[in-house]
């Protein structure tokens, strides 16, 4: 049955969709494997970082034990990724650009999960959704982890200024009720620490599912061929969301600086978001309409293709915690120019396997320009941001694995020395 929902949308009310669910429950609660239940407050058709580490967790964890997911819904649909999806009634708010679930106003949700068994619980947001975990952690003794993708409180200083102590109490709540905490690396640890979270810190990176190249060469040509550039051509590329706190209005900043130095480049933009048009608009003021294009989103092999036609990626973002995108970038042996500052920077050695420039668009432009300049430098440079960066998903998901089973048992240890 589970097989057979792969991109499947259903009616949150539906009566199939419930019957559907209570089925998969059944099965999950009688076939002797672990469940786990991954919640968050964003999911599909919304596609982020988040969504997408909780996709490659679920596909993957799907071969070795059950897997729920608990999420809100999208006008009143429920999206089937080939992984059963527990919905939770949710309403769109334009300013977040985002759903914002709301159980406090949908009973029947529960009624799913007083049915099923539950092992250990994943959450990847501190919201509301959340909320639901924490109960579920609190009363049924469910170990509880929890991941610390974002930067929350860059969210709340730029649109809740006021409540920010207020808000940054709640989500912290959520991370110190956990057993644990996984975050990517060293800096977002320390963010986390910063923020205010006392417990255990596990270093957990991302992956991409981007396999090696065959043949590269050939690869790189093929897809210069497919974008129209020339041996003579930079090809600079962005992938991502397109909201201004990845800093694409700065790139556009740093584009002009590189035209006036007299660089002959290409710039592409990969992706979607609320703020395509003010990306447009400041296109065509600083006169750059002839030298970038906006893809829009683009599926896994096109972006496979664009990282391998690429000479640099731009990601000046001084909000990511960690990105996919710069391990997806390696697999094509293409480097990352970071911004100095950013927590997500960490993850590479300046000269060595990446850029990091000031987040000053002369300084950041002077960088990019200069490190163009010495072709075998940067040809190097991207051969060890693979062997450094480039780790599968699937790597990484034996390692996620193995680190619940460890939890369920030691949860299981202490319920029973506890009982007896």
């Amino acid at each position: 049955m589970i097989d057979s929902l792969n991109n499947v949308e259903l009616g949150l009310h539906s009566k199939k969709y419930k019957k559907i669910l209570l089925d998969i429950i059944n099965e999950y609660n009688s076939n002797g494997k672990k469940t786990v239940l991954i919640t968050c407050d964003t999911f599909f058709p919304t596609i982020d970082g988040v969504v997408m580490v909780m996709d490659n967790y679920a596909r993957r964890l799907s071969s070795k034990m059950n897997v729920m997911m608990l999420v809100p819904d999208y006008k009143g649909k429920v999206c089937m990724k080939g992984y059963p999806v527990i919905g939770v009634n949710a309403g769109y708010s334009t300013k977040l650009h985002n759903q914002v679930p709301l159980p406090m106003f949908h009973v029947s949700f529960r009624r799913f999960l007083r049915k099923l068994r539950i092992d250990i619980i994943h959450c990847h947001s501190p919201f509301t959704v959340s909320r639901v975990a924490m109960d579920l952690h609190r009363k049924r003794n469910i170990p509880l982890v929890n991941t610390f993708h974002s930067q929350y409180k860059q969210d709340f200083e730029k649109d809740a200024k006021v409540f920010v102590p207020i808000l940054m109490k709640y989500i912290m709540r959520c991370y110190n009720s956990s057993n644990e905490v996984w975050t990517m690396h060293s800096a977002s640890r320390d963010t986390l620490i910063d923020y205010g979270y006392k417990g255990s810190v596990r270093l957990i990176p991302n992956g991409t599912s981007i396999s090696p190249s065959a043949d590269y060469q050939a690869e790189r040509k093929a897809a210069r061929d497919k974008y129209g550039v020339d041996d003579d051509t930079i090809l600079l590329i962005f992938v991502g969301r397109l909201v201004t706190q990845k800093n694409i209005l700065f790139i556009a900043d740093v584009l002009a600086k590189l035209r006036d130095r007299g660089l002959n480049f290409k710039m592409l933009f990969a992706g979607e978001g609320p703020d395509r048009g003010k990306l447009e608009d400041k296109i065509i003021s600083d006169g750059l309409s002839e030298r970038v294009s906006l893809l829009g989103q683009l599926n896994r092999d096109e972006i496979t293709d664009l990282y391998a036609a690429a000479d640099l990626f731009l990601f000046p973002s001084l909000y990511d915690v960690s990105s996919l995108v710069q391990v997806e970038a390696a697999s094509r042996y293409t480097p990352t120019v970071f911004a100095k500052g950013s927590v997500t920077s960490c993850t590479v050695t300046d000269g060595v396997n990446g850029y990091v420039f000031d987040a000053e668009a002369d300084a950041y432009a002077d960088g990019v320009y200069n490190a163009l300049q010495d072709k075998e430098r940067l040809l190097q440079i991207g051969q060890n941001a693979f062997r450094d960066l480039y780790i599968t998903w699937d790597e990484i998901v034996d390692k996620v694995y193995n680190r619940y089973m460890e939890l369920i048992e030691s949860n299981a240890q202490v319920t029973t020395k506890k009982n007896t």
